[in-house]
């Protein structure tokens, strides 16, 4: 957590910035691929306990058309949430560009940033 709020005050950068990821080279059904990899891989610890959960659930029951429906319903709103953080990126470059959002933005960067160190040693005291 320490390092997220090094990463959100930009003292360290640990995430490579998007104007390097935006030099893919690989086009077409490799390069998307590769892509979906990469968002498993990403997205794996956020999606494997609902999963795990939702298969439990069906082996319990023992109905596989209950399995069925469950895993239909969680692809649906696992799709609709991909889309809409894809379709809010051009929206959310448009308002950070913006002189009256920019100084709010920072601001709301700074205070994010001191929430997580915060919950950060707030952790490493229960810790100890």
């Amino acid at each position: 957590m320490v390092l997220m709020a090094l990463q959100t005050f930009e003292i360290f950068t640990f995430i490579k910035p998007t104007y390097l990821n935006t030099k893919n080279t690989k086009k077409g059904y490799i390069g998307a691929f590769l892509t979906g990899i990469l968002a498993g891989i990403f997205s794996s610890p956020c999606s494997t306990p609902i999963l795990v959960v939702l298969l439990a659930i069906v082996g319990q029951s023992g109905n596989i058309f209950f399995g069925i429906l469950l895993l239909l319903l969680y692809s649906i709103g696992n799709s609709i949430l991909v889309v809409i953080t894809g379709t809010s990126i051009g929206l959310v470059k448009k308002i950070t560009k913006s002189e009256k959002y920019g100084k709010f933005s920072n601001y709301l960067k700074y205070f994010m940033g001191i929430i997580i160190l915060l919950f950060a040693f707030y952790m490493f005291y229960l810790g100890f």
